[in-house]
């Protein structure tokens, strides 16, 4: 009986000290590890982005800048993802190791000129599937620790929120690519397809504000970035029809983006904090 008790104790207390040392995503928060990989998200997007603008003719000096910097970007936020999943799941290294090829394969098209818009979209869609299944699985480690650790709601809640506001940054970029992208195309199904899918991306992002709107984290910082986010979609929903039609300028829709994805990765950093 005394060794069944030893036993039970032992287990218990090696629990607890596996979650002790689990309780953070190597030297960085989960928060700050989820902040990160949600990043790639974003960048998976704004790459691909910078392409279809290529491919429709913009090709600026600061087009040909952010292509390089979020390359870069791209792949020492990997690398940091890395180094940092030792005592991690398997799940999560697996993740990374899956987004590390997928990139390779991406690399590879865009660092060529590329005739194919579609090839282009499918690459930058799978890619994009990739860096999400690592945010989902960085989530779900963070949880089953939290768990283990007793920690309270409030430090789960903060990791979901962060990925949730993680994404807004990501769809701000998506919606520009695919705007973008409906007007390259011009016509016929491919066209339709693309244009449906920014109004889409919009229409989420909208419902999402309202979502991080009345998020129990917020403070007065945080609910002043949420009201600048909210002044940018109401603007743009004031245009509904001509941003449904593709009448407003590429110009005006890069740049409403770009304070979208600003502001969200502002707010998903408090978030973070």
């Amino acid at each position: 009986m005394k060794s069944k008790i030893l036993l039970t104790l032992l287990l218990l207390c090696t629990t607890v000290i596996v979650a002790q040392k689990n309780s953070t995503y190597g030297k960085i928060s989960y928060e700050k590890a989820v902040n990160l990989s949600g990043k790639q998200r974003m960048l998976s997007q704004k790459i691909a982005k910078v392409i279809v603008l290529r491919i429709g003719g913009a090709d600026t000096p600061a087009l040909k800048s952010e292509l390089n910097s979020s390359k870069i970007i791209f792949e020492r936020n990997l690398k940091i993802l890395k180094d940092n999943s030792v005592t991690q799941s398997s799940k999560i290294r697996a993740s990374i190791n899956a987004e590390l090829n997928q990139w390779n394969k991406f690399k590879a098209l865009i660092e060529q000129p590329i005739g194919d818009i579609d090839l282009l979209l499918s690459l930058s869609e799978e890619l994009l599937r990739k860096c999400h299944y690592l945010v989902l699985a960085i989530e779900e480690e963070s949880k089953f620790n939290n768990q283990l650790g007793y920690s309270n709601n409030i430090t789960q809640l903060k990791v979901e929120t962060v990925n949730l506001a993680g994404k807004q940054r990501m769809l701000s970029q998506k919606m520009c690519m695919y705007y973008a992208a409906c007007r390259v195309l011009v016509k016929g199904k491919k066209a339709d397809i693309a244009c449906g899918k920014y109004v889409s991306i919009f229409n989420q992002m909208n419902e999402t504000v309202n979502d991080l709107l009345v998020n129990e984290l917020n403070d007065s910082q945080i609910d002043t970035v949420i009201s600048e986010i909210l002044n940018v979609m109401t603007e743009l929903q004031s245009k509904n029809k001509d941003f449904r039609d593709n009448r407003i300028s590429l110009g005006e829709i890069i740049q409403t983006s770009n304070v979208l994805l600003d502001l969200f990765n502002k707010a998903t950093s408090l978030y973070s904090l």
